[in-house]
């Protein structure tokens, strides 16, 4: 599987140059530009986790999530699960495959729990007539897809009490192998805050300004 590399740049409220792959990113508020590497190499944040040789961990880290920023990428073209967050506490969750470059489907199990709250309003996107997001509580929702040339997702509410901040644990299986080299947000204005290490699969998001 092939995620997206540095020769997909990123560029925020811009225009990206012809011939490139490209994943964009876009702000209501403004816009500045800035490249990134390979999946799961890029994102400040805080906390930890320990990771395993897959990219999975036992212990979360807890990354920021800029609020009201969408991310574009082509489908197709490369493995990515994304995360986006707008202001009120609606998210949307969406993966793509390589499917363009392998001729391979890719098998995402994405799973999203919460610890406060609950988890509502939950919706599937562009998905087979087979699939669609399951609730086993009102804390958690999984979404089980076959991917290929097409962008596969869910969107859904976090309803926290008053003067809390939604936090989610996104669990992202590809094939049924936990790998955060695949996650992406964006965290001050950049593709996973440009951050240099290893995140962690299940991993912790909570936005910076709920």
């Amino acid at each position: 599987m092939k995620a997206w590399t540095i020769a997909q740049t990123l560029v925020l409220g811009g225009i990206v140059s012809a011939g490139l792959l490209a994943c964009t990113v876009e702000s209501q508020t403004g816009s500045s530009g800035a490249g990134y590497g390979s999946g799961g190499s890029s994102s400040s944040s805080s906390g930890g986790g320990t990771t395993t040789s897959s990219g999975g961990s036992t212990q979360p880290m807890l990354v920021d999530v800029d609020p009201n920023r969408t991310m574009n990428a082509s489908p197709g073209e490369g493995v990515g699960v994304f995360t986006q967050y707008e202001t009120g506490g609606h998210w949307d969750i969406w993966w793509t495959c390589d499917t363009s470059k392998t001729s391979l489907p890719c098998a995402f199990d994405v799973t999203v729990t919460v610890s406060t709250g609950t988890i509502a309003n939950v919706a599937g996107q562009t998905l087979a007539a087979a699939e669609a997001p399951t609730q086993a509580s009102t804390q958690s929702v999984e979404l089980v897809t076959t991917t290929t040339t097409g962008i596969d997702g869910m969107t859904f509410d976090t309803v926290v009490p008053a003067g809390t901040t939604p936090i989610i644990t996104l669990n992202a299986k590809l094939n049924g192998v936990d790998d955060a080299e695949y996650l992406f947000f964006v965290q001050d204005g950049q593709i996973n805050g440009n951050y240099a290490g290893m995140l962690t699969d299940p991993l912790m998001l909570e936005p910076s300004s709920p």
